[in-house]
């Protein structure tokens, strides 16, 4: 393995400033972050009030930023909805992926519970598991049935049956133990179930040309750095068989919010605040991304990957 990137802070909690190496095999095409964190701290790194699981999370303007990303940002928000072709998790693509006579589902690593409230209503039992006791709370107001636990620790209530239906959205890359928590969850599908598992996809031209500043790497919270091939080879390693890979996640890269994000994050990787000029400079590295990407392969154009399973 070799050092890939080194994060300097958490720009989410800038306060801490322990930095984080990122070291890359590059015949596995996977990453991880270095020094692992033990398990007793991962809880802190998600105490922040605006992260997107929290009820209680500082909402950005909309207005404001669609303001500060100005008339290039809206141009290239509208190009690129116009070059979008991904697999986006509608309704219509839960109701196509679950098995027939499907019944049963559930989601590890379900957060405040968004997702389980799209496929519900195509089963009859459908069970979380959350990491953090915030989101935990929210899905419980929300009327969920959704337990404490993790993907390698998962608690006993949910262990008292197979699933037709295993959800992994943008968690494996959380894991201390992905394929530990890839082998959990393949012990309770059931013979004719689905499994489908989605991360950031850090093969992506986005991934590649803002490195440390891009959204999706989102050290230290993100431990696993995954690519298409990589996250199909832990699958099959956990006893997992991959029917699809699937893409999704362009025309966000191109959003008013994701621009002032990553000009945020650049701005805070050198311990200041976002200036006029940050955002001009990310508004000029979006214009040359959308020409890099608007034909590129899927593996290349779109932020996050997604591949369906079942048991070997």
């Amino acid at each position: 393995m070799r050092q890939y990137l080194t994060v300097p802070l958490d720009w989410r909690r800038p306060d801490d400033r322990r930095s984080w190496s990122i070291w890359w095999d590059d015949t596995a095409k996977f990453g991880q972050i270095f020094p692992r964190p033990k398990p007793q701290d991962v809880a802190g790194f998600y105490d922040i009030d605006a992260y997107y699981t929290h009820a209680e999370r500082f909402e950005f303007d909309p207005k404001e930023e669609k303001r500060q990303a100005g008339f290039v940002g809206r141009v290239l928000l509208s190009l690129a909805h116009r070059l979008e072709n991904g697999a986006e998790p509608t309704p219509a693509w839960w109701r196509s992926v679950i098995p027939e006579d499907a019944s049963q589902a559930l989601e590890i690593g379900c957060g405040d519970g968004d997702r389980m409230q799209t496929y519900g209503p195509f089963l009859d039992l459908v069970r979380g598991i959350e990491p953090d006791p915030r989101a935990v709370a929210v899905a419980r107001n929300r009327g969920l049935d959704v337990y404490p636990g993790t993907a390698e620790d998962l608690p006993k209530t949910v262990q008292d049956r197979q699933y037709d239906l295993i959800v992994f959205s943008h968690v494996l890359e959380h894991t201390l133990d992905p394929l530990l928590s890839l082998r959990n969850a393949a012990a309770m599908l059931s013979d004719t179930g689905v499994m489908t598992v989605e991360v950031p996809n850090n093969a992506s031209a986005g991934a590649r040309s803002m490195g440390q500043a891009w959204r999706w790497l989102d050290a230290p919270r993100h431990l696993n750095f995954f690519t298409p091939e990589s996250l199909q080879a832990c699958a099959e390693a956990a006893g997992l068989k991959v029917h699809g890979v699937l893409y999704r996640g362009y025309v966000r890269q191109f959003a008013s919010d994701w621009i002032l994000d990553e000009a945020r994050i650049s701005a805070a990787m050198e311990n200041r605040p976002m200036t006029k000029a940050d955002v001009r400079r990310q508004l000029w590295h979006s214009i040359k991304l959308l020409a890099r990407t608007m034909f590129a392969e899927p593996a290349s154009k779109y932020d996050s990957v997604r591949i369906l399973c079942t048991r070997a």
